[in-house]
């Protein structure tokens, strides 16, 4: 008579199968994974912090030191602002001066840009300051920007905004055929990849 596989013999002799391994693998991993999930996807919402103005440089870019002491600049979201050698340049930069100079914000940071400013959506006394800047004619809503990465409630809210002020002619719009800033700064580049083409003539 043979005798019954016990213990460790019987599992040596009938190993599970592939599909009690993974049945078993999911009762464990299922819970974890159920514990981590709503922490990634906190990890995808916007980072939100007050910080006080300390300086503006032109009109969709600040300096801020936040409650900490942390000094960063700061780059408007999905609104583009004359250059300061632009026509309307130096009437954007003081207008967003009027508006949050010395005042202590909110910024929703969206992202980081290659020049390690945080891009953020600024809010003081619940104004949305970067569609405020499209609504009194300082910025263009940067729509090839916003199009991509801006919610539609905003993105609806800031292309109304630069409609009304353009048929309105407010601030950069009174001026004829205003200069987009994006624009202006590819022609920028172009006469100077010219110029330097020519001096190595």
């Amino acid at each position: 008579m043979v005798e019954p596989l016990q213990g460790a013999s019987y599992r040596a002799a009938f190993p599970f199968n592939r599909t009690t391994q993974t049945i078993e693998t999911m009762k464990h991993t299922l819970p974890l994974f159920a514990l981590l999930l709503p922490l990634a996807a906190c990890a995808q919402l916007p980072i939100s912090y007050t910080a006080r103005v300390t300086g503006v440089h032109d009109g969709d870019t600040v300096r801020v030191t936040d409650a900490h002491g942390a000094k960063r600049r700061i780059r408007l979201a999905y609104i583009d602002a004359p250059e300061l050698d632009q026509a309307h340049g130096i009437a954007s930069r003081d207008a967003l001066r009027q508006l949050v100079e010395r005042q202590t914000v909110r910024l929703t940071i969206h992202d980081t840009d290659r020049y390690q400013r945080q891009i953020a959506t600024i809010t003081l006394g619940g104004q949305d300051i970067n569609r405020a800047q499209i609504e009194n004619g300082n910025a263009w809503h940067y729509r090839s920007i916003a199009r991509k990465r801006q919610n539609p409630t905003d993105y609806a809210q800031y292309s109304q905004a630069e409609a009304r002020a353009k048929q309105e002619r407010i601030g950069l719009w009174h001026g004829k055929n205003p200069l987009a800033p994006w624009a202006y700064r590819q022609q920028q580049r172009a006469a100077m990849m010219q110029e330097n083409n020519g001096a190595m003539r």
